[in-house]
């Protein structure tokens, strides 16, 4: 361990997630004189809280870091294991706090610390996984858990008086009345409330993502980010489209790959009629653009028939295609309206027109 000027004021990193635990959390170490700079370590499966908020109202800096596409081929092969679905908790942990100590050094920080509660998490927050994250990710003693510290050896800053052990809390167990109490006490408001959280525990998502790296040998974060929005489908040559189910994830889908889309190394189709959009991935070509097509046509507004047109674009290009779309019969004769070979897509595109 480097020597520390023990006279010097005291800096630590908070890994922060917007919700109850980090915020009260960090509340507890800058009410001991700690200035404190918050990070937010972002991911494709994390929950989506408006951690900015949270840092505001606390009144400290925040820094986004995105975990990057190693954070993809952990998952894909985790040392540890997998929790109850896809959701490789302690290797997610190991890998938080190798980020966590980069940024540490490179602001020339003395520790880090987080919300964690001992007993709350069943894969990663029991003692002796908090052990294995510690010493893996070489932070052994620099991890401060101000929630449960009372129930761990003290850790460096508590030894070298820089945070006092007395004013830190002995939380443990799968319940928040404690920190809802603490949190009324200190008179924090601003904090999200305990929401879905990791989207990487949840069943329907791991059957999604694991069907999603079957069928993908390297996949992009862009890729990865679309996965949490609308229907997924694999095509020919390794192209993936993903079709919106309703406006706002239509809205999402474009947010979420308009960067790649300017870059030409996604495709966005943008139907002039009542009916989703859609994200094409992979490879590119006219057939698959046809394909595409006829998927958005498939979902098209009931009563929409004949000939439409549907918007494509990809990096400074924007081109019409178009696409019939025949009438289908009412719902109450039990027709199903899925994509299909009738519902064919020109590959003659209009005129190209640069995006503005």
């Amino acid at each position: 361990m480097n020597t520390i000027d023990k006279k010097r004021p005291r800096k630590a990193i908070s890994l922060m997630s917007g919700g109850l635990d980090s915020t009260l959390a960090t509340k507890l170490v800058l009410d001991q004189g700690i200035e404190v700079i918050g990070l937010f370590l972002e991911s494709p499966f994390g929950c989506q809280e408006d951690v900015r908020k949270v840092a505001d109202a606390l009144g400290i800096p925040l820094k986004i870091v995105d975990k990057g596409k190693a954070y993809i081929d952990l998952i894909r092969n985790p040392k540890y294991g997998y929790g109850k679905n896809m959701n490789p908790c302690v290797d997610c942990r190991i890998y938080m706090f190798h980020l966590a100590k980069k940024v540490m050094d490179d602001l020339g920080a003395d520790f880090i610390f987080t919300g964690e509660v001992l007993g709350q998490r069943p894969m990663s927050q029991r003692r002796e996984a908090m052990d294995i994250i510690d010493r893996d990710s070489g932070m052994k003693g620099l991890v401060l858990r101000p929630l449960s510290a009372q129930h761990f050896p003290p850790t460096y800053p508590e030894i070298e008086g820089w945070v006092s052990r007395e004013k830190l809390l002995n939380i443990s167990g799968r319940g928040r009345v404690e920190q809802l109490q603490w949190a009324k006490d200190l008179d924090l408001k601003e904090y999200s409330a305990p929401a879905g959280g990791c989207l990487l525990t949840d069943k329907n998502f791991s059957k999604r993502l694991s069907n999603f790296f079957e069928h993908n040998a390297d996949p992009t974060m862009a890729e990865a980010r679309l996965l949490r929005y609308g229907r997924h489908f694999d095509l020919a040559d390794g192209a993936h489209v993903v079709i919106g189910r309703d406006q706002e994830e239509n809205a999402s889908l474009w947010e979420t790959s308009r960067l790649e889309v300017e870059a030409g190394r996604m495709v966005f189709f943008k139907p002039r009629f009542p009916a989703p959009v859609a994200v094409l991935s992979g490879r590119k070509s006219s057939n698959l653009y046809d394909e595409v097509g006829m998927r958005i046509a498939a979902y098209a507004k009931r009563g929409i028939s004949t000939e439409q047109v549907i918007e494509v674009r990809c990096g400074s290009e924007v081109s019409d295609r178009k696409v019939h779309i025949p009438l289908r019969p009412p719902v109450a004769q039990g027709t199903a309206t899925g994509a299909g070979t009738s519902l064919p897509m020109s590959s003659e595109p209009s005129q190209n027109h640069s995006t503005r």
